[in-house]
């Protein structure tokens, strides 16, 4: 596991805590309401989704989500979530999407594009476009 990977496997049980400050709620229900009507009636392939914040937002509304991440430890939170049964969680990573259909119309890849070097961003781009219909 990376050095990226081990720092959020080891913080899991308080990643979400960045949602409850209070100065984030407006911005967050507008970001909600945005997501909700785009993700409406989609199958959504999700990258590094992490504790399943965003996945279960998505999931409110979309006809399926598949959600990746490299850690068990944030699948582990993710899977709890309420709209998790409408939700296919898997282990992988974003740069070796482990599926070879291409039954996904949208994409979603929330905080993650900081983690992606600009030298990748082309090739990453061009992998991830390749896996939605």
């Amino acid at each position: 596991m990376d050095k990226l990977a081990a720092y959020y496997a080891q913080r899991a049980t308080e990643y979400e805590r960045i949602y409850a400050k209070p100065e984030r709620q407006a911005d967050l229900a507008a970001l909600r309401a945005r997501i909700g009507k785009i993700f409406k009636g989609k199958h959504v392939l999700e990258l590094a989704c992490g504790t399943g914040y965003w996945t279960d937002v998505i999931a409110e509304r979309a006809q399926h989500v598949t959600a990746l991440d490299v850690n068990d430890e944030v699948l582990e939170i993710a899977r709890s979530k309420k709209n998790a049964g409408k939700v296919t969680f898997m282990r992988g990573s974003a740069y070796e999407i482990p599926l070879q259909d291409r039954a996904h119309d949208a994409l979603f890849a929330g905080f993650w594009w900081s983690h992606v070097p600009l030298e990748r961003l082309d090739g990453f781009l061009t992998e991830i476009s390749s896996r939605i219909k």
